[in-house]
């Protein structure tokens, strides 16, 4: 969740605790690269439950990694 968390800070979605918002493409793609790590270093050792979290995270910030990074880069 933590990982989860400063992928979708640096991509924008959360503002800081002083309400502004933060656009680092660089560090949410380190964060995003972390998570996939994760995933390949304890495959085959999750519980269904820890999968399904993992799985889930890793299909929001994915996504919305490429949304974000889609409008930088325009059509």
């Amino acid at each position: 969740q933590s990982l989860m968390t400063q992928v979708l800070y640096y991509l924008g979605d959360l503002p800081s605790s002083g309400g502004q918002t933060v656009l680092d493409v660089d560090m949410a793609k380190h964060q995003l690269d972390t998570l996939s790590i994760l995933e390949e270093k304890t495959k085959n050792n999750l519980t269904e439950d820890e999968k399904g979290l993992l799985d889930a995270a890793l299909y929001e910030t994915r996504t919305r990694f490429i949304n974000v990074a889609s409008q930088l880069l325009g059509p």
